[in-house]
């Protein structure tokens, strides 16, 4: 068993880190459980057999964890991980929205221009209220799982992130929207 992992910054820059001893395997997957902490600790710090990498969280877009190990034991109990990244080349039929269920692109931008396409998929909350706040308060959530294009898990950091790009036309969108035509 291996793992790969990836962290993007806010400068753009991707670090690609892996392993394969099970102890250290064993830590990181643990570690998993406070993943909702990831972006909010003061530090995270990655030893390698080259030195030392210490990250201050806010300036990290997304962690990736790349491995053919199943990781939902290792994640908070009760999570839905509605969005999978998209592979480069993906052509996507499109999207819907109706009361009941969302299937859509979504595209994510980060601080430093780092992106992310997503195909995001779920059961909508009945309420009207419960929808908007979704909309309203997603910059303010601890994070955003998802699922990689090979297997594994992603986290982003809705704190450096910029835009989220819905690849639909909300048809209940949240009061004080503004409603345009694109120029």
């Amino acid at each position: 068993m291996s793992i790969t992992i990836t962290i993007v910054t806010t400068a753009n820059r991707t670090l690609r880190f892996t392993q394969s001893a099970p102890q250290q395997i064993s830590e990181i997957l643990a570690s998993l459980q406070r993943c909702t902490q990831l972006f909010s600790n003061r530090t995270l710090v990655v030893v390698s057999d080259t030195g030392t990498d210490v990250f201050s969280p806010s300036s990290i877009t997304r962690i990736e964890l790349e491995t053919q190990t199943d990781l939902s034991p290792y994640l908070p109990p009760g999570w839905e991980i509605a969005a999978r990244a998209l592979p480069d080349c993906a052509t996507l039929t499109p999207g819907l929205i109706d009361e009941q269920h969302i299937a859509a692109r979504i595209d994510f931008f980060f601080e430093g221009g780092d992106t992310l396409a997503t195909w995001f998929e779920r059961n909508r909350p009945l309420g009207a209220a419960e929808r908007t706040m979704q909309i309203t308060r997603l910059f303010e959530q601890p994070i955003i799982p998802y699922h990689l294009v090979n297997p594994g898990i992603g986290f982003m950091n809705p704190a450096a992130m910029t835009r989220a790009s819905l690849g639909i036309a909300m048809s209940d969108a949240p009061t004080g929207a503004w409603h345009v035509t694109n120029a």
